[in-house]
């Protein structure tokens, strides 16, 4: 991959560029929908929550009638329990609420990485890469772009990249162009297809 994208031209390098942030941001919409789809679904902890404060009333209300005599002290026994059930339930509530929340950041971080964590890692410092090499390029062209030794180099990256059939359009015989020196052509050919701009005449 590292050759292909030295070597491609800057319309294809573009192409590239839209597809892998199309990629990096349908997984990170992927990821963020499901971990906030999640983040709402922890809400049911709330419920747990609420029926648990429920049933804690309705302890609290069947053990203040075992002070009834008529009712006796099983209504007071079961009361208790009760409480105790009903304190179980708010406490789950509460531990289901954090631990899904939890769950839910972890799974949308890794539907959000794991697609496009190879991605970034392999294509960024390539792609960098590129982009220091351009600048370097557009230094040199700036420096002393008439150079023969920076239009040799420019014709044989033509000759290394183009197909065959644009190179003859060029030239009939461009491998003796650049043994002649006669590579004006072949280097602007490839300025152009990196998308650089030749330098100025004179």
């Amino acid at each position: 991959m590292s050759g292909s994208l030295h070597s491609a031209d800057e319309s294809s390098v573009r192409s590239l560029d839209g597809l892998v942030a199309f990629w990096l941001v349908l997984w990170l919409v992927m990821g963020a929908w499901t971990g906030y789809t999640m983040w709402q679904l922890s809400e049911l902890g709330d419920t747990l929550t609420s029926s648990g404060e429920a049933l804690e009333s309705s302890g609290t209300a069947l053990d203040a009638l075992g002070g009834v005599p008529v009712v006796g002290d099983r209504t007071a026994e079961l009361g208790k329990q009760v409480v105790d059930t009903a304190a179980d339930v708010t406490r789950s509530g509460g531990e289901f609420k954090a631990r899904f929340r939890v769950l839910a950041v972890l799974i949308g971080v890794s539907i959000a990485a794991i697609p496009t964590t190879p991605v970034v890692g392999l294509y960024l410092p390539l792609r960098l890469q590129r982009r220091r090499d351009l600048a370097n390029l557009r230094g040199a062209l700036a420096a002393d772009g008439d150079s023969p030794r920076l239009q040799r180099y420019l014709a044989g990256r033509a000759i290394a990249a183009l197909p065959y059939a644009e190179l003859t359009r060029i030239s009939d015989d461009p491998w003796r162009d650049v043994e002649t020196g006669h590579t004006e052509a072949l280097a602007a050919a490839e300025l152009r297809r990196l998308g650089l701009r030749p330098p100025a005449a004179g």
